[in-house]
Protein backbone atom coordinates (compact mmCIF):
# COMPACT_ATOMS: atom_id res chain seq x y z
CA UNK A 1 0.00 0.00 0.00
CA UNK A 2 1.00 3.59 -1.21
CA UNK A 3 1.66 6.02 2.41
CA UNK A 4 -1.54 7.50 2.09
CA UNK A 5 -3.52 4.28 1.61
CA UNK A 6 -2.03 2.67 4.92
CA UNK A 7 -3.25 5.29 6.93
CA UNK A 8 -6.77 5.38 5.61
CA UNK A 9 -7.05 1.85 6.05
CA UNK A 10 -7.52 2.14 9.39
CA UNK A 11 -10.17 4.76 9.03
CA UNK A 12 -13.53 2.91 9.85
CA UNK A 13 -15.66 1.88 6.57
CA UNK A 14 -13.14 3.05 4.47
CA UNK A 15 -13.03 0.60 1.28
CA UNK A 16 -11.30 0.25 -2.10
CA UNK A 17 -13.68 -1.83 -3.54
CA UNK A 18 -16.62 -0.38 -3.97
CA UNK A 19 -16.50 2.96 -6.47
CA UNK A 20 -20.28 3.40 -7.01
CA UNK A 21 -23.57 2.16 -5.68
CA UNK A 22 -23.91 -0.21 -8.49
CA UNK A 23 -20.69 -1.84 -7.35
CA UNK A 24 -22.99 -3.46 -4.27
CA UNK A 25 -24.54 -5.77 -6.58
CA UNK A 26 -20.84 -7.37 -8.54
CA UNK A 27 -18.83 -7.75 -5.30
CA UNK A 28 -15.68 -10.39 -6.08
CA UNK A 29 -13.84 -9.73 -3.26
CA UNK A 30 -13.67 -11.39 -0.25
CA UNK A 31 -14.08 -7.84 2.39
CA UNK A 32 -16.02 -5.06 1.17
CA UNK A 33 -17.48 -3.25 4.28
CA UNK A 34 -14.01 -1.68 5.38
CA UNK A 35 -14.21 -2.74 8.67
CA UNK A 36 -11.47 -5.86 9.91
CA UNK A 37 -8.81 -3.51 10.38
CA UNK A 38 -9.88 -0.78 12.28
CA UNK A 39 -11.75 -3.49 14.58
CA UNK A 40 -8.82 -5.15 14.93
CA UNK A 41 -6.76 -2.31 15.92
CA UNK A 42 -9.85 -1.17 18.28
CA UNK A 43 -9.38 -4.14 20.66
CA UNK A 44 -5.60 -4.95 20.40
CA UNK A 45 -1.86 -3.11 20.01
CA UNK A 46 -1.47 -3.42 15.92
CA UNK A 47 1.57 -3.06 13.61
CA UNK A 48 1.32 -2.92 10.21
CA UNK A 49 4.03 -2.43 7.55
CA UNK A 50 3.80 -1.59 3.88
CA UNK A 51 5.73 -0.98 1.09
CA UNK A 52 4.83 -0.89 -2.36
CA UNK A 53 7.39 -1.32 -5.54
CA UNK A 54 10.40 0.77 -5.78
CA UNK A 55 9.13 3.01 -3.00
CA UNK A 56 10.19 2.99 0.59
CA UNK A 57 8.13 1.57 3.36
CA UNK A 58 6.05 2.80 5.93
CA UNK A 59 5.07 1.47 9.93
CA UNK A 60 1.60 2.25 11.62
CA UNK A 61 1.41 1.15 14.95
CA UNK A 62 -2.17 1.70 16.67
CA UNK A 63 -3.27 0.49 19.91
CA UNK A 64 -7.16 0.52 20.92
CA UNK A 65 -7.90 2.86 17.72
CA UNK A 66 -5.17 5.79 19.02
CA UNK A 67 -3.00 5.82 16.42
CA UNK A 68 0.64 5.95 18.40
CA UNK A 69 3.27 6.54 15.57
CA UNK A 70 3.35 6.63 11.50
CA UNK A 71 6.81 6.51 10.21
CA UNK A 72 9.20 5.40 7.45
CA UNK A 73 10.39 1.77 7.92
CA UNK A 74 12.48 -0.85 5.96
CA UNK A 75 9.98 -3.47 4.52
CA UNK A 76 9.36 -5.59 1.93
CA UNK A 77 7.13 -5.53 -1.47
CA UNK A 78 3.86 -6.31 0.52
CA UNK A 79 2.02 -5.71 3.78
CA UNK A 80 2.92 -7.89 7.13
CA UNK A 81 0.24 -7.24 9.85
CA UNK A 82 1.28 -8.20 13.61
CA UNK A 83 -1.41 -8.10 16.13
CA UNK A 84 -0.30 -8.12 19.75
CA UNK A 85 -2.21 -8.26 23.42
CA UNK A 86 -6.10 -8.87 21.96
CA UNK A 87 -8.63 -7.33 24.61
CA UNK A 88 -5.98 -5.76 26.32
CA UNK A 89 -8.75 -3.15 26.78
CA UNK A 90 -11.75 -4.87 26.56
CA UNK A 91 -11.12 -7.32 29.40
CA UNK A 92 -14.84 -8.59 29.59
CA UNK A 93 -14.90 -9.35 26.18
CA UNK A 94 -11.92 -11.40 26.64
CA UNK A 95 -13.24 -13.12 29.96
CA UNK A 96 -15.82 -14.75 27.22
CA UNK A 97 -12.80 -16.35 25.65
CA UNK A 98 -13.03 -20.22 25.57
CA UNK A 99 -9.78 -22.59 26.52
CA UNK A 100 -6.76 -22.39 24.76
CA UNK A 101 -7.38 -25.83 23.18
CA UNK A 102 -10.98 -24.44 21.86
CA UNK A 103 -9.67 -21.34 20.68
CA UNK A 104 -6.98 -23.13 19.03
CA UNK A 105 -8.87 -25.02 17.42
CA UNK A 106 -11.16 -22.46 15.51
CA UNK A 107 -8.43 -21.12 14.35
CA UNK A 108 -7.01 -23.97 12.55
CA UNK A 109 -10.10 -24.67 10.90
CA UNK A 110 -10.37 -20.98 10.06
CA UNK A 111 -6.63 -21.88 8.31
CA UNK A 112 -7.64 -25.12 6.50
CA UNK A 113 -10.42 -22.87 5.04
CA UNK A 114 -8.03 -20.22 3.62
CA UNK A 115 -5.05 -23.14 2.79
CA UNK A 116 -8.01 -25.20 0.63
CA UNK A 117 -9.31 -21.92 -1.05
CA UNK A 118 -6.10 -20.19 -2.03
CA UNK A 119 -3.55 -23.69 -2.71
CA UNK A 120 -1.75 -21.18 -5.11
CA UNK A 121 -0.44 -19.13 -1.75
CA UNK A 122 1.81 -20.75 0.55
CA UNK A 123 1.17 -20.43 4.31
CA UNK A 124 3.12 -21.29 7.54
CA UNK A 125 1.37 -21.47 10.79
CA UNK A 126 3.24 -21.79 14.47
CA UNK A 127 1.47 -21.91 17.59
CA UNK A 128 3.17 -22.48 21.11
CA UNK A 129 6.87 -22.07 18.63
CA UNK A 130 5.44 -25.01 17.29
CA UNK A 131 4.72 -25.43 13.39
CA UNK A 132 1.02 -26.56 12.59
CA UNK A 133 1.10 -25.86 9.08
CA UNK A 134 3.72 -25.30 6.50
CA UNK A 135 2.62 -25.67 3.14
CA UNK A 136 3.77 -24.42 -0.12
CA UNK A 137 2.49 -23.03 -3.21
CA UNK A 138 0.74 -26.71 -4.82
CA UNK A 139 -2.09 -28.09 -6.53
CA UNK A 140 -5.08 -28.41 -4.99
CA UNK A 141 -4.89 -32.02 -4.77
CA UNK A 142 -1.34 -32.02 -3.55
CA UNK A 143 -2.82 -29.43 -0.52
CA UNK A 144 -5.00 -31.67 0.42
CA UNK A 145 -2.94 -34.77 0.65
CA UNK A 146 -0.74 -32.09 2.96
CA UNK A 147 -3.28 -31.42 5.04
CA UNK A 148 -5.24 -34.51 5.81
CA UNK A 149 -2.18 -37.14 4.87
CA UNK A 150 -1.59 -39.49 2.46
CA UNK A 151 -4.66 -41.48 2.54
CA UNK A 152 -6.27 -38.83 1.30
CA UNK A 153 -4.25 -38.95 -1.82
CA UNK A 154 -6.04 -42.68 -3.20
CA UNK A 155 -9.84 -41.45 -1.56
CA UNK A 156 -10.32 -38.08 -3.50
CA UNK A 157 -12.20 -38.07 -6.84
CA UNK A 158 -12.04 -34.99 -9.40
CA UNK A 159 -15.02 -32.99 -9.99
CA UNK A 160 -16.07 -30.54 -12.52
CA UNK A 161 -18.67 -29.76 -14.57
CA UNK A 162 -19.99 -26.24 -16.47
CA UNK A 163 -23.51 -25.43 -16.59
CA UNK A 164 -24.04 -21.92 -17.89
CA UNK A 165 -23.84 -19.53 -15.72
CA UNK A 166 -22.67 -22.38 -13.58
CA UNK A 167 -19.47 -24.18 -13.04
CA UNK A 168 -18.52 -26.31 -10.12
CA UNK A 169 -14.13 -28.10 -9.65
CA UNK A 170 -12.89 -29.55 -6.86
CA UNK A 171 -13.18 -32.91 -5.02
CA UNK A 172 -15.20 -35.39 -3.01
CA UNK A 173 -14.05 -38.11 -1.80
CA UNK A 174 -15.15 -41.80 -1.70
CA UNK A 175 -16.50 -44.03 0.74
CA UNK A 176 -12.89 -44.59 2.70
CA UNK A 177 -13.22 -41.05 3.97
CA UNK A 178 -16.56 -41.27 5.23
CA UNK A 179 -16.97 -39.86 9.19
CA UNK A 180 -19.38 -39.67 11.40
CA UNK A 181 -18.51 -36.05 12.57
CA UNK A 182 -18.88 -33.46 10.25
CA UNK A 183 -16.06 -30.83 9.28
CA UNK A 184 -14.82 -31.85 6.53
CA UNK A 185 -16.81 -30.98 3.93
CA UNK A 186 -15.59 -27.11 2.24
CA UNK A 187 -18.44 -24.88 -0.45
CA UNK A 188 -16.80 -21.98 -1.96
CA UNK A 189 -18.59 -19.40 -4.02
CA UNK A 190 -16.31 -17.64 -6.45
CA UNK A 191 -13.22 -17.95 -3.69
CA UNK A 192 -15.57 -17.38 -0.46
CA UNK A 193 -16.12 -19.72 1.83
CA UNK A 194 -19.88 -20.32 2.85
CA UNK A 195 -22.26 -22.32 4.61
CA UNK A 196 -25.13 -23.32 3.23
CA UNK A 197 -27.60 -26.30 4.00
CA UNK A 198 -29.41 -26.63 1.24
CA UNK A 199 -25.90 -26.94 -1.24
CA UNK A 200 -24.50 -29.61 1.69
CA UNK A 201 -27.93 -31.22 1.51
CA UNK A 202 -27.60 -31.68 -2.40
CA UNK A 203 -24.06 -33.06 -2.04
CA UNK A 204 -25.63 -36.10 0.45
CA UNK A 205 -28.81 -36.96 -1.29
CA UNK A 206 -26.15 -37.76 -4.22
CA UNK A 207 -24.50 -40.20 -1.31
CA UNK A 208 -27.78 -41.45 -0.51
CA UNK A 209 -27.53 -44.40 -1.40
CA UNK A 210 -24.24 -44.76 0.00
CA UNK A 211 -23.95 -43.67 2.70
CA UNK A 212 -25.92 -44.14 6.79
CA UNK A 213 -27.55 -41.78 8.75
CA UNK A 214 -25.17 -40.05 10.16
CA UNK A 215 -22.58 -40.07 8.06
CA UNK A 216 -20.48 -37.31 6.46
CA UNK A 217 -18.73 -37.28 2.94
CA UNK A 218 -15.51 -35.08 2.49
CA UNK A 219 -15.33 -32.86 0.24
CA UNK A 220 -13.66 -29.32 -1.51
CA UNK A 221 -15.86 -28.03 -4.39
CA UNK A 222 -15.50 -24.30 -5.67
CA UNK A 223 -18.77 -22.98 -7.36
CA UNK A 224 -18.27 -19.65 -9.74
CA UNK A 225 -20.96 -18.03 -11.07
CA UNK A 226 -21.79 -14.46 -11.93
CA UNK A 227 -21.61 -12.10 -8.59
CA UNK A 228 -25.19 -10.58 -9.73
CA UNK A 229 -26.86 -14.06 -9.19
CA UNK A 230 -25.87 -14.17 -4.92
CA UNK A 231 -26.21 -11.55 -2.29
CA UNK A 232 -23.36 -11.83 0.09
CA UNK A 233 -24.41 -9.23 2.37
CA UNK A 234 -26.79 -10.95 4.39
CA UNK A 235 -24.62 -12.44 7.43
CA UNK A 236 -22.26 -10.27 9.75
CA UNK A 237 -19.45 -12.85 8.94
CA UNK A 238 -19.88 -13.07 5.21
CA UNK A 239 -20.89 -16.94 5.39
CA UNK A 240 -24.55 -17.11 4.33
CA UNK A 241 -25.54 -16.21 0.95
CA UNK A 242 -29.03 -15.73 -0.74
CA UNK A 243 -29.33 -17.19 -4.34
CA UNK A 244 -31.59 -16.07 -6.72
CA UNK A 245 -32.55 -19.40 -7.78
CA UNK A 246 -30.97 -21.73 -5.43
CA UNK A 247 -33.02 -25.11 -6.20
CA UNK A 248 -31.19 -24.68 -9.66
CA UNK A 249 -27.89 -24.55 -8.23
CA UNK A 250 -28.87 -27.33 -6.30
CA UNK A 251 -29.68 -29.61 -8.99
CA UNK A 252 -26.33 -28.64 -10.67
CA UNK A 253 -24.28 -29.60 -7.39
CA UNK A 254 -25.98 -32.94 -7.63
CA UNK A 255 -25.84 -33.92 -10.68
CA UNK A 256 -22.02 -32.83 -10.58
CA UNK A 257 -21.74 -35.35 -7.78
CA UNK A 258 -23.82 -38.03 -9.15
CA UNK A 259 -21.29 -38.01 -12.58
CA UNK A 260 -18.59 -38.99 -10.35
CA UNK A 261 -20.12 -41.46 -8.29
CA UNK A 262 -21.04 -44.01 -11.41
CA UNK A 263 -17.53 -44.88 -11.16
CA UNK A 264 -18.25 -47.62 -8.64
CA UNK A 265 -14.80 -49.30 -8.03
CA UNK A 266 -13.29 -45.75 -7.54
CA UNK A 267 -16.35 -44.63 -5.15
CA UNK A 268 -15.63 -47.67 -2.73
CA UNK A 269 -13.38 -48.19 -0.18
CA UNK A 270 -10.02 -48.87 -0.08
CA UNK A 271 -8.87 -52.05 1.19
CA UNK A 272 -5.21 -50.88 2.19
CA UNK A 273 -3.82 -53.68 4.25
CA UNK A 274 -0.66 -51.21 5.35
CA UNK A 275 -0.05 -48.18 4.70
CA UNK A 276 3.41 -47.41 2.72
CA UNK A 277 5.69 -45.08 3.94
CA UNK A 278 10.49 -44.09 3.86
CA UNK A 279 11.85 -46.56 5.98
CA UNK A 280 12.68 -44.73 9.24
CA UNK A 281 14.55 -45.32 12.60
CA UNK A 282 13.26 -45.37 15.89
CA UNK A 283 16.02 -42.41 16.24
CA UNK A 284 13.91 -40.62 14.21
CA UNK A 285 10.50 -40.72 16.03
CA UNK A 286 9.80 -39.51 19.16
CA UNK A 287 7.83 -40.80 22.15
CA UNK A 288 4.63 -39.23 23.38
CA UNK A 289 4.76 -38.09 26.66
CA UNK A 290 1.93 -39.00 28.25
CA UNK A 291 0.16 -39.63 31.33
CA UNK A 292 0.29 -43.23 32.20
CA UNK A 293 -3.08 -42.80 34.24
CA UNK A 294 -6.31 -41.43 33.95
CA UNK A 295 -6.91 -38.18 35.97
CA UNK A 296 -8.20 -38.49 39.34
CA UNK A 297 -11.61 -36.78 38.17
CA UNK A 298 -12.97 -40.05 35.70
CA UNK A 299 -10.95 -42.67 37.56
CA UNK A 300 -14.87 -43.02 39.29
CA UNK A 301 -16.40 -43.94 36.36
CA UNK A 302 -13.61 -46.95 35.47
CA UNK A 303 -15.91 -49.38 36.44
CA UNK A 304 -18.33 -51.65 34.49
CA UNK A 305 -22.26 -49.91 34.45
CA UNK A 306 -23.63 -52.90 35.82
CA UNK A 307 -20.99 -53.27 38.53
CA UNK A 308 -22.56 -49.45 39.82
CA UNK A 309 -25.57 -50.39 39.53
CA UNK A 310 -25.89 -53.41 41.61
CA UNK A 311 -24.14 -51.37 44.60
CA UNK A 312 -24.91 -47.72 44.02
CA UNK A 313 -28.74 -49.04 43.26
CA UNK A 314 -29.24 -52.29 44.56
CA UNK A 315 -33.10 -53.21 44.97
CA UNK A 316 -34.12 -51.45 41.41
CA UNK A 317 -33.21 -53.91 39.47
CA UNK A 318 -35.95 -56.91 38.80
CA UNK A 319 -33.57 -59.82 39.10
CA UNK A 320 -36.52 -61.70 38.57
CA UNK A 321 -36.91 -61.35 34.94
CA UNK A 322 -36.75 -65.10 33.10
CA UNK A 323 -34.67 -63.60 30.82
CA UNK A 324 -31.75 -62.39 32.89
CA UNK A 325 -32.02 -65.69 35.30
CA UNK A 326 -32.23 -67.86 31.51
CA UNK A 327 -28.72 -65.79 30.57
CA UNK A 328 -27.16 -66.75 34.57
CA UNK A 329 -28.25 -70.19 33.92
CA UNK A 330 -26.46 -70.57 30.65
CA UNK A 331 -23.20 -68.81 31.96
CA UNK A 332 -23.11 -71.11 34.47
CA UNK A 333 -23.82 -74.34 32.28
CA UNK A 334 -20.67 -73.03 29.85
CA UNK A 335 -18.88 -72.05 32.44
CA UNK A 336 -18.97 -74.73 35.48
CA UNK A 337 -20.63 -77.48 33.26
CA UNK A 338 -23.68 -77.39 35.60
CA UNK A 339 -26.98 -79.16 34.33
CA UNK A 340 -29.80 -76.21 33.56
CA UNK A 341 -32.72 -76.82 35.58
CA UNK A 342 -34.42 -75.09 32.89
CA UNK A 343 -35.15 -78.65 30.69
CA UNK A 344 -36.52 -76.15 27.79
CA UNK A 345 -32.87 -74.45 27.20
CA UNK A 346 -30.48 -77.37 27.10
CA UNK A 347 -28.85 -78.37 24.06
CA UNK A 348 -30.33 -81.53 22.39
CA UNK A 349 -27.74 -81.19 19.59
CA UNK A 350 -23.70 -81.02 19.54
CA UNK A 351 -23.55 -78.76 16.43
CA UNK A 352 -23.85 -75.34 15.67
CA UNK A 353 -24.48 -74.71 11.83
CA UNK A 354 -23.88 -71.54 9.90
CA UNK A 355 -26.65 -69.67 7.66
CA UNK A 356 -25.27 -67.67 4.88
CA UNK A 357 -22.50 -66.78 6.54
CA UNK A 358 -24.37 -64.90 8.74
CA UNK A 359 -26.00 -66.41 11.58
CA UNK A 360 -25.49 -69.47 13.72
CA UNK A 361 -28.54 -72.11 14.23
CA UNK A 362 -28.28 -74.55 17.09
CA UNK A 363 -31.25 -77.11 18.06
CA UNK A 364 -32.31 -76.84 21.96
CA UNK A 365 -35.26 -78.96 23.72
CA UNK A 366 -37.77 -76.08 23.00
CA UNK A 367 -36.85 -75.14 19.98
CA UNK A 368 -34.06 -73.20 18.18
CA UNK A 369 -31.95 -71.01 18.78
CA UNK A 370 -30.55 -68.25 16.05
CA UNK A 371 -27.56 -66.05 16.56
CA UNK A 372 -26.41 -63.19 14.53
CA UNK A 373 -22.40 -64.52 14.33
CA UNK A 374 -21.34 -60.36 14.04
CA UNK A 375 -23.18 -58.74 16.90
CA UNK A 376 -22.50 -61.84 18.65
CA UNK A 377 -19.18 -61.34 19.00
CA UNK A 378 -19.15 -57.33 19.17
CA UNK A 379 -20.72 -58.08 22.59
CA UNK A 380 -17.84 -60.32 23.67
CA UNK A 381 -15.44 -58.29 22.75
CA UNK A 382 -17.26 -55.14 24.06
CA UNK A 383 -17.02 -56.60 27.23
CA UNK A 384 -13.61 -57.83 27.21
CA UNK A 385 -12.27 -54.31 26.11
CA UNK A 386 -14.45 -52.76 29.35
CA UNK A 387 -12.75 -55.08 31.72
CA UNK A 388 -9.47 -54.18 30.01
CA UNK A 389 -10.14 -50.60 30.93
CA UNK A 390 -11.13 -50.96 33.99
CA UNK A 391 -8.29 -53.72 34.40
CA UNK A 392 -4.41 -54.26 33.57
CA UNK A 393 -5.48 -53.41 29.73
CA UNK A 394 -5.44 -55.90 26.56
CA UNK A 395 -2.00 -57.23 25.70
CA UNK A 396 -0.46 -56.09 22.52
CA UNK A 397 0.39 -57.75 19.21
CA UNK A 398 3.98 -56.22 17.54
CA UNK A 399 2.35 -55.28 13.47
CA UNK A 400 5.04 -56.04 10.49
CA UNK A 401 4.05 -53.11 8.55
CA UNK A 402 3.33 -49.98 11.01
CA UNK A 403 0.55 -47.59 9.53
CA UNK A 404 1.49 -43.94 10.20
CA UNK A 405 -1.73 -41.93 10.84
CA UNK A 406 -1.37 -38.50 10.52
CA UNK A 407 -4.28 -36.01 11.79
CA UNK A 408 -5.23 -32.45 12.10
CA UNK A 409 -3.85 -30.67 14.91
CA UNK A 410 -6.89 -30.39 17.32
CA UNK A 411 -7.34 -34.03 16.78
CA UNK A 412 -3.91 -34.40 17.89
CA UNK A 413 -4.22 -32.89 20.26
CA UNK A 414 -7.34 -34.54 21.73
CA UNK A 415 -5.58 -37.96 21.35
CA UNK A 416 -3.11 -37.13 23.77
CA UNK A 417 -5.56 -36.19 25.61
CA UNK A 418 -7.64 -40.34 25.61
CA UNK A 419 -4.16 -42.33 24.66
CA UNK A 420 -4.23 -43.93 28.28
CA UNK A 421 -7.58 -45.52 27.47
CA UNK A 422 -6.90 -46.94 23.75
CA UNK A 423 -3.52 -47.89 25.75
CA UNK A 424 -5.37 -49.99 27.89
CA UNK A 425 -7.28 -51.56 24.87
CA UNK A 426 -3.80 -52.82 23.07
CA UNK A 427 -2.70 -49.76 21.37
CA UNK A 428 1.16 -48.55 21.47
CA UNK A 429 2.15 -45.80 19.23
CA UNK A 430 4.48 -42.92 18.87
CA UNK A 431 4.91 -39.48 17.69
CA UNK A 432 6.36 -39.33 13.55
CA UNK A 433 6.31 -35.50 12.40
CA UNK A 434 4.19 -32.72 12.36
CA UNK A 435 0.78 -34.20 14.09
CA UNK A 436 1.60 -38.06 12.79
CA UNK A 437 2.08 -40.79 14.39
CA UNK A 438 3.02 -44.99 13.96
CA UNK A 439 1.12 -47.19 15.42
CA UNK A 440 3.38 -50.32 16.26
CA UNK A 441 1.25 -52.62 18.31
CA UNK A 442 -2.69 -53.07 18.17
CA UNK A 443 -4.76 -55.50 19.91
CA UNK A 444 -4.89 -59.58 19.28
CA UNK A 445 -8.54 -59.35 18.39
CA UNK A 446 -8.75 -56.48 15.19
CA UNK A 447 -8.11 -56.99 11.80
CA UNK A 448 -4.98 -56.01 10.28
CA UNK A 449 -4.85 -52.58 8.74
CA UNK A 450 -8.46 -51.67 10.61
CA UNK A 451 -6.40 -49.54 13.30
CA UNK A 452 -5.99 -46.21 11.47
CA UNK A 453 -10.18 -46.49 11.38
CA UNK A 454 -10.53 -47.49 15.10
CA UNK A 455 -8.41 -44.64 15.91
CA UNK A 456 -9.89 -41.98 14.12
CA UNK A 457 -13.68 -42.86 15.13
CA UNK A 458 -12.83 -42.80 18.57
CA UNK A 459 -10.95 -39.35 17.98
CA UNK A 460 -14.28 -38.49 16.32
CA UNK A 461 -16.14 -39.85 19.50
CA UNK A 462 -14.15 -37.89 21.98
CA UNK A 463 -14.37 -34.53 19.74
CA UNK A 464 -17.98 -34.98 19.97
CA UNK A 465 -18.38 -34.71 23.70
CA UNK A 466 -15.50 -33.22 24.82
CA UNK A 467 -15.49 -35.19 28.03
CA UNK A 468 -14.63 -38.75 29.54
CA UNK A 469 -17.39 -40.17 31.68
CA UNK A 470 -18.83 -43.79 31.56
CA UNK A 471 -21.08 -43.12 27.89
CA UNK A 472 -17.81 -42.63 26.54
CA UNK A 473 -15.94 -45.20 27.84
CA UNK A 474 -18.43 -47.24 26.87
CA UNK A 475 -18.21 -45.41 23.27
CA UNK A 476 -14.53 -46.83 23.17
CA UNK A 477 -15.43 -50.14 23.81
CA UNK A 478 -18.41 -50.27 21.56
CA UNK A 479 -16.38 -49.18 18.76
CA UNK A 480 -13.53 -51.39 18.93
CA UNK A 481 -15.85 -54.47 19.32
CA UNK A 482 -17.40 -53.73 15.88
CA UNK A 483 -14.95 -52.85 13.92
CA UNK A 484 -13.23 -56.20 15.55
CA UNK A 485 -15.98 -58.26 15.74
CA UNK A 486 -16.42 -60.80 12.43
CA UNK A 487 -18.30 -59.78 9.72
CA UNK A 488 -21.58 -60.93 8.29
CA UNK A 489 -20.01 -63.02 5.13
CA UNK A 490 -17.00 -64.55 7.60
CA UNK A 491 -16.44 -68.17 6.77
CA UNK A 492 -16.71 -70.09 10.99
CA UNK A 493 -15.28 -73.42 10.95
CA UNK A 494 -17.21 -75.85 13.75
CA UNK A 495 -15.04 -74.83 16.45
CA UNK A 496 -14.71 -71.17 15.52
CA UNK A 497 -18.80 -71.31 16.03
CA UNK A 498 -18.91 -73.09 18.95
CA UNK A 499 -16.17 -71.04 20.64
CA UNK A 500 -17.96 -67.78 19.71
CA UNK A 501 -21.24 -69.29 20.99
CA UNK A 502 -19.48 -70.21 24.39
CA UNK A 503 -18.02 -67.05 24.70
CA UNK A 504 -21.18 -65.19 24.14
CA UNK A 505 -22.84 -66.99 26.90
CA UNK A 506 -19.96 -65.88 29.24
CA UNK A 507 -20.88 -62.51 28.90
CA UNK A 508 -22.78 -60.93 31.81
CA UNK A 509 -25.46 -59.42 29.11
CA UNK A 510 -25.83 -62.31 25.85
CA UNK A 511 -28.72 -61.00 24.38
CA UNK A 512 -28.24 -57.23 23.18
CA UNK A 513 -25.49 -55.81 21.46
CA UNK A 514 -23.65 -52.25 22.85
CA UNK A 515 -26.46 -50.38 20.04
CA UNK A 516 -28.96 -52.43 21.58
CA UNK A 517 -29.36 -54.81 18.84
CA UNK A 518 -30.77 -58.36 19.54
CA UNK A 519 -28.23 -60.86 19.33
CA UNK A 520 -30.67 -64.29 20.07
CA UNK A 521 -33.89 -65.09 18.84
CA UNK A 522 -35.51 -68.51 20.21
CA UNK A 523 -38.32 -69.92 17.82
CA UNK A 524 -39.78 -72.45 19.67
CA UNK A 525 -41.37 -75.74 18.97
CA UNK A 526 -45.21 -74.23 19.48
CA UNK A 527 -44.02 -71.13 17.09
CA UNK A 528 -43.12 -73.87 14.44
CA UNK A 529 -45.99 -75.78 14.56
CA UNK A 530 -48.56 -72.56 14.69
CA UNK A 531 -46.22 -72.09 11.62
CA UNK A 532 -46.56 -75.04 9.73
CA UNK A 533 -50.22 -75.19 10.91
CA UNK A 534 -49.84 -78.21 13.03
CA UNK A 535 -52.55 -79.18 15.69
CA UNK A 536 -50.40 -81.74 17.59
Amino acid sequence: MSKEDLKLAFTRHATSKIHELEDLNSISTLGFRGEALPSIASVSMFTAISAEIDSKGNEIRIHGSEEKSFKPSAALIGTTCKVQNLFYNTPARRKFLKKPETEQAVINSMMRRFMLSRPEVAFKMMSNNKIVYDVPKQELSERINAIYGSTFKNGILPVELTKDPYTVKGFTGNLSLIKKRQGEQYIFLNGRFIKNRLLNSSIYSAYQSLIQRGEFPFFVLFLEMPPELFDVNVHPAKLEVRFINEWQIYHVIKTSITSVLQDILKVIPDYNSYQHFPAHSSKETEPLHLEKAPSGSIAQFEQAPHKRIDSEFNGLIDKSDPQIQRAHLRMESTLDDIKMPNEELQPVSNHIWQIHKKYLITEIKSGIVIIDQHVAHERVLFEEAKKAIEGQGFPSQTVLFPQSLKLQPEEYESLLEITHYLNKIGFRFREFGENTIIIDEIPPDINWGNESQIIREIIDQYISVKKIDPSFIDQIAAIYACKSAVKAGDQLNPEERIHLVDRLFSTDHPYYCPHGRPIIINLSINELDQRFERNT
